[in-house]
């Protein structure tokens, strides 16, 4: 049992945390490659799932730099990023949430702590849906990409002090490895995680892990 009064803050990813989109997003990744050959976009899909929490630029530089050369890298690049962005946009503006991540985002922030969103996401996409999908206002500051979740997290620290204890909601190897590294509890949400190696490190770790957010209260979790 984790007693939330123990904390000062909360983090939260968002893809398999609060929004359920990520299937959309590897489904993003081959369609804005749809051109390019079956054998490498496989690759790249494999590169996806084994880096959640990666962010795209970091995702389509190696694609188009370490699995299928191109000469013209650069537009390559934005072009495919700019293709995969378009996708993305509408599909989290209709995704479903993980189930009652809302309600307990709303419990915690009830209880005191202050709220952050982390993600690999790009960051003014997020900032954009969550406004409009009316959550923002939930959180203290949402941060994704370009920068990485390390210095987002620089961010994070800086804002809420550096004696302060902080509890991190993810679902990636990134997203623990943020969490380890700023000193954060972790908590796994597994449900709709891509991380296949992700249950058994967790366990092996002896951190917390949740299927999701379906529960009557913080406390039969946490």
């Amino acid at each position: 049992m984790i007693d939330l009064s123990l904390y000062d803050y909360a983090v939260f990813d968002c893809d398999g945390v609060i929004l359920d989109s990520n299937r959309l997003k590897t489904e993003a990744f081959a369609q804005a490659l749809e051109n390019e050959p079956e054998e490498y976009v496989d690759k790249m899909i494999s590169y996806h799932k084994a880096n959640g929490g990666v962010s795209r630029y970091k995702k389509f530089k190696h694609y188009f730099e370490e699995i299928n050369t191109h000469e013209n890298d650069g537009k390559n690049i934005e072009e495919a990023i700019s293709r995969f962005s378009e996708i993305v946009y509408e599909g989290l503006m209709k995704c479903d949430y993980i189930t009652g991540a809302v309600d307990f985002i709303k419990d915690v922030k009830e209880k005191g702590l202050s709220l952050f969103v982390v993600s690999g996401s790009d960051g003014e996409e997020l900032r954009e849906v969550f406004n409009k999908r009316k959550i923002d206002s939930l959180f203290s500051a949402i941060y994704g990409s370009p920068p990485t979740k390390t210095e987002n997290m620089k961010k994070v620290k800086s804002q809420v002090g550096a004696q302060t204890k902080g509890i991190f909601f993810g679902d990636s190897r990134s997203d623990m490895e943020a969490a380890e590294g700023f000193g954060l509890d972790f908590i796994f949400v597994s449900g709709a995680s891509e991380w296949s190696e992700g249950v058994s490190l967790v366990n092996k770790k002896h951190y917390c892990s949740i299927h999701d957010f379906q529960f009557q209260s913080i406390e039969q979790v946490l």
